[in-house]
């Protein structure tokens, strides 16, 4: 199926070697990949770029987390907006971390990175 814009991902991590990764394997799937890897203005940034989706590493470091979670619930300009946490943490606890602040999805590094295309497709779909 051919679309008719690209999705727009922003990608926030310090991990660079798996944003390279991520970014690779987004891009070829066709997906417009917006990268940061310092929470500096990560809020200014993530207004400017408008993605559609936001891959977020909960372990970043210097990342004021809820902080941050709080700008993006309390815009409208987000309520759109799908959040999936991006961490090598264990499954079960990114599960509940999900559900305790109103994120739709995780994806574990462990799960391979070369599958994030195919796992956040299911995500944009829904929504």
């Amino acid at each position: 199926m051919e679309r008719e814009e690209p999705r727009r991902i922003m990608i926030l991590d310090d991990n660079v070697l798996d944003v390279l990764r991520a970014k690779r394997v987004l891009v070829a799937a066709g997906y417009d990949v917006v990268k940061l890897a310092s929470p500096n203005g990560a809020d200014a940034k993530l207004e400017y770029e408008e993605p559609d989706i936001l891959l977020l590493d909960v372990g970043m470091r210097r990342l004021n987390l809820h902080s941050f979670l709080s700008f993006i619930h309390s815009d409208p300009r987000f309520e759109d907006l799908i959040i999936v946490l991006f961490s090598g943490l264990d499954a079960e606890m990114l599960q509940q971390f999900c559900v305790d602040n109103d994120i739709h999805g995780y994806f574990c590094k462990s799960m391979g990175i070369a599958k994030i295309a195919e796992f956040l497709d299911h995500f944009y779909e829904e929504f």
